[in-house]
C-alpha cells in the first residue's frame, strides 16, 4: 500500500550568514483549512517523495531590516528616516528596543530615529547592544548581549536601583558641607559638626550611606553567585570615588570605609571563584573589569586580588593530585613559578576541600602553598596532622607534627595541652574528633592590615567517632616516642603534670579504649639485671633525643620484658623532668605507678643524685597530702593507694641522703597534723617505719617517736 507523506518547503535562500539575522518560520496553520482553500495536485518529484500540496507561509516576528517591505541601510543616520524606513508591518520589530515597532517611541524621532537602525551598522549595533544590557554597559562590564541570562538580568536590575538610591544619599552628604545654615558644633564657634574631634555625634557623617552600601551588600550575599558577583563588583564601581569635599579627619575616616568595603567585596569575590568555579570567559570578564576600576592609592594592591587559579591550573590540580610535593614548577627559559595564592583564596580552597572530605588532597596543598599572610596560614598549617589523622594516615600525621620551616618551629611545640591529649587518644584509638578546623576569621582595619579572630579547637570537640581509613594503628612504642618527642620541644606540656600523667598511662591503652581512660595495668618486676641493662639504655636513648630531637631505639629493648621496658623508659623521662624543675601537683603523677611500686622505686633512685631534689619532691608531696579538701583520687577506701603512698614516703625515710629534722618543713608539718582517721596513708607509713626502725637514722628514729607520742596524745 502506497503511504502519502505530507511535506512543507521552506525557503533556505538566506545571503546573510550572521546569527543575528530575523528569521522567518513558516506555520502549517490549520490542515483542514488549508487543505480547503489549496486543490489538491499531486507532483512526483523523485521515487520517494510526492508533494501533495503546498501553502502560503505566514510571516512571525521580524527585524524591520528584514521585512518584505524595502529598506535603506544607512550608518548611524539619525537625523531622520532614510527612504522608506519609516514604513513598516504588523509584525516588524524595532533592532534597538527589541520590541513591535508600533510601540517604539524612538521610532521616527530625530536624534533617535531607530527605523533606521539595522545589524550592519557598527552604531546601531552598539546602541542594540546597550540596550540590551541595561545599566550593566553603563558600568562598562564586558560582557556581550549573548551573555544576558537571569542571572546577569537580576544583577543589572538590582545595581540601577541601587544606583538611584546610592546617588541620592550622596548628594545629602556632599549637600550638608555645602548647606551655610547647618548647625555649628558647640564645642567651638569656627567648628562645624563634621570636623569637630569633640562632637560625639556628627549630624554630616559618612555612616548613612556606608549603612545603605552594606544593606546592598548583605542583600548581594543572598542571591546565585553569579549575581552575587556582578552586584558586587557593580557597587564597587559606584562608591569607589567617593570621598569627603574637604581635607579633613573625616575625608580620611571615608576613605578608611571605602578601602573596607572594598576588601570585604573582593574577599567575597574570591570565595565566590573558588567555590562557584565560574568557566573561565566569565572570570576574564571580571578580571578585566575591576583592573579598569579607578582604585584609590591605598587599595592598589587589591588590584590582582581576583586573578584567582581555577581548580584545573597545571600547577594546582598537580599539588593535589601528589604529583607535584614542592609547589614549584620549572619552565626552560622561564623563572620557576610557585603557588602562591592570597589568604582569603586559601581559606576558601580550604573549606571547600573539607566540605568534599578532600582531606588528602588538602594537606598536600597546605604543605606548599605560599601566602603573604604568613601568621594566618601557619594557623592552618598546624592542622595538617589532623586531616592525616582523619584517613588514617598516622605514620604521616606524626611526620607532619615535627617539620619545621624557616620561618617557623614544628607544629608539636606549639600543642596546648589538651591538644597534645587529644592526638595521643588519636593515635591510641583509632578515634577523631566529629569536627573539622574552621579556618581563622579575617577582619581588615585599614592602615593596620588583616586581623583575625579565633575559632573553636576541633581538637577540644565531645563528639569523636572511628577513623574509617585502610593504615592501622601506631605501635605503643612508636606513640611513646612521638610523646617524648613533643615533651622534648613543648615547653608546655613539659611543665604540665597531666602530660606525665597520659604518657604513664600509655602502656595500658589499646585500640578498644577510645577514651584513654583506663587505669595503669599491673605488670611483673623484671630482675635486677635487666633493671640495671635497662637503665643505661634509656639513659642512652634519652641523651639522643636532647641531641638530635629524635629517639632511636635498640630492637633488643623489648625483647624480654617489652611493656616493662617502655615504663622504664617514661619513668626516667619523668625523673629527668623531676630533675628539671619542681613539677607541682605531682600526686596524680606518682599515683599511676599505684600498680607497679617497683617502678616508683626505680623513679626515687634516679633522684638520689640530686639530695635536694629529694627534700623538694617530699615537701611537694606531704603539702599536697595535707591540703585540704582530700584529694579526689585518694579517696578513704582506697587501701592499695593510701599504703601505696605510705611505701612512697618511707623511701625518703630510708634514703640515707635524705635529712629529716623533726623541727623543720615538711617533718615539723606532718608531726602537727598527724591523724591516722582522717589521713590513713600515715597510719601504713607508720606500720612500716616500725617494720624498717632498725635501719632508721637517730633523727628519723625520733621521728617515728613522736609519731607515737602524738598517737598517743590523740
Amino acid at each position: 500500500m502506497e503511504q502519502n507523506i505530507t511535506v512543507i518547503v521552506l525557503s533556505d535562500d538566506d545571503d546573510d550568514e550572521d546569527d543575528d539575522s530575523s528569521v522567518l518560520i513558516v506555520d502549517d496553520g490549520d490542515e483542514n483549512r488549508a487543505a480547503a482553500e489549496v486543490p489538491k495536485s499531486s507532483e512526483i518529484l523523485d521515487e520517494d517523495l510526492t508533494i501533495t500540496y503546498a501553502q502560503k507561509a505566514h510571516v512571525l516576528p521580524h527585524a524591520r531590516y528584514d521585512c518584505t517591505i524595502p529598506f535603506c541601510c544607512t550608518e548611524g543616520v539619525v537625523s531622520g528616516p532614510e527612504d522608506n524606513n519609516a514604513a513598516y508591518c504588523e509584525q516588524c520589530f524595532c533592532y534597538v528596543c527589541d520590541k513591535p515597532a508600533s510601540t517604539c517611541t524612538f521610532w521616527t524621532i530625530p536624534g533617535f530615529c531607530h527605523c533606521n537602525a539595522h545589524k550592519r551598522s557598527v552604531y546601531w549595533k552598539s546602541l542594540r547592544d546597550r540596550n540590551v544590557m541595561g545599566y550593566l554597559s553603563e558600568l562598562n562590564f564586558p560582557f556581550h548581549p549573548q551573555d544576558m541570562d537571569a542571572d546577569l538580568r537580576r544583577a543589572e536590575v538590582s545595581l540601577q536601583q541601587f544606583a538611584c538610591s546610592l546617588a541620592l544619599k550622596y548628594a545629602a552628604y556632599l549637600a550638608g558641607f555645602q548647606d551655610p545654615n547647618r548647625p555649628i558644633c558647640s564645642h567651638s564657634a569656627d567648628r562645624r559638626k563634621a570636623n569637630c574631634k569633640g562632637c560625639s555625634t556628627q549630624e554630616y557623617s559618612y555612616v548613612g550611606v556606608m549603612e545603605h552600601i552594606c544593606t546592598f551588600l548583605d542583600e548581594a550575599m543572598k542571591q546565585t553567585p553569579k549575581t552575587c558577583t556582578i552586584m558586587l563588583l557593580g557597587a564597587v564601581k559606584l562608591f569607589i570615588t567617593h570621598t569627603s569635599p574637604r581635607n579633613s579627619r573625616l575625608a580620611d575616616a571615608v576613605s578608611d570605609v571605602v578601602l573596607r568595603l572594598l576588601w570585604r567585596v573582593t574577599s567575597k569575590v574570591q570565595t565566590l571563584l573558588v567555590d562557584a568555579d565560574f568557566p573561565a570567559a566569565f572570570t576574564n570578564q571580571l578580571l578585566q573589569f575591576f583592573q579598569a576600576l579607578p582604585l584609590p592609592p591605598d587599595c592598589r594592591w587589591l588590584r590582582n586580588s581576583l586573578n584567582v587559579l581555577p581548580w584545573d591550573d597545571p600547577l594546582l590540580s598537580a599539588v593535589l593530585k601528589g604529583q607535584n610535593v614542592t609547589g614549584e614548577r620549572h619552565v626552560r627559559g622561564r623563572r620557576s613559578e610557585a603557588l602562591f595564592e592570597t589568604i582569603v583564596v586559601i581559606q576558601a580552597r580550604v573549606c571547600k576541600l573539607q566540605e568534599e572530605n578532600r582531606y588528602r588532597e588538602l594537606a598536600r596543598y597546605l604543605k606548599v602553598v605560599k601566602s603573604d599572610s604568613i601568621p594566618v596560614l601557619q594557623i592552618m598549617k598546624d592542622w595538617i596532622p589532623l586531616y592525616l589523622c582523619k584517613i588514617g594516615d598516622y605514620n604521616s600525621a606524626v611526620d607532619a607534627l615535627f617539620i619545621s620551616s624557616c620561618s617557623s618551629s614544628c607544629t608539636a611545640s606549639r600543642l596546648s595541652l589538651p591538644q597534645f591529649c587529644a592526638y595521643l587518644r588519636i593515635l591510641m584509638s583509632g578515634h577523631a574528633p566529629s569536627d573539622i578546623p574552621r579556618p581563622p576569621q579575617l577582619d581588615f582595619v585599614p592602615r593596620s592590615g588583616v586581623i583575625l579572630k579565633s575559632q573553636p579547637d576541633p581538637l577540644q570537640s565531645s563528639d569523636w567517632m572511628p577513623v574509617e581509613g585502610g593504615y592501622s594503628l601506631l605501635k605503643r612504642l612508636e606513640v611513646l616516642k612521638f610523646a617524648l618527642r613533643v615533651l622534648h620541644c613543648n615547653s608546655t606540656t613539659f611543665a604540665h603534670p597531666e602530660s606525665w600523667v597520659r604518657v604513664l598511662n600509655l602502656d595500658s591503652m589499646s585500640s578498644s579504649n577510645s577514651d584513654g581512660a583506663k587505669e595503669s595495668t599491673a605488670l611483673a618486676e623484671p630482675d635486677l639485671n635487666f633493671l640495671i641493662r635497662t637503665r643505661d639504655t634509656v639513659m642512652g636513648i634519652l641523651t639522643e633525643l636532647t641531641r638530635s630531637s629524635r629517639i632511636q631505639i635498640p630492637k633488643s629493648f623489648q625483647k624480654v620484658y617489652p611493656d616493662q621496658a617502655m615504663l622504664l623508659l617514661a619513668t626516667q623521662a619523668l625523673a629527668a623532668r623531676i630533675l628539671h624543675s619542681r613539677l607541682c601537683p605531682i600526686l596524680s603523677v606518682i599515683m599511676m605507678f599505684k600498680l607497679n611500686p617497683w617502678a616508683v622505686r626505680w623513679l626515687f633512685h634516679s633522684l638520689t643524685v640530686r639530695p635536694n631534689v629529694l627534700q623538694d619532691l617530699l615537701c611537694v608531696v606531704v603539702e599536697e597530702l595535707l591540703k585540704e579538701p582530700a584529694q579526689p583520687f585518694l579517696s578513704k577506701e582506697d587501701t592499695l593507694g593510701h599504703s601505696f603512698i605510705a611505701s612512697f614516703l618511707c623511701l625518703f625515710f630510708l634514703e640515707q641522703s635524705v635529712v629529716l629534722d623533726p623541727n623543720s618543713y615538711p617533718t615539723s608539718a606532718l608531726l602537727v597534723r598527724w591523724n591516722e582517721s582522717k589521713y590513713p596513708w600515715q597510719h601504713y607509713l607508720r606500720q612500716q617505719l616500725e617494720f624498717n626502725e632498725a635501719i632508721l637514722t637517730q633523727e628519723k628514729h625520733r621521728i617515728l617517736q613522736m609519731i607515737r607520742w602524738s598517737l598517743h596524745q590523740q
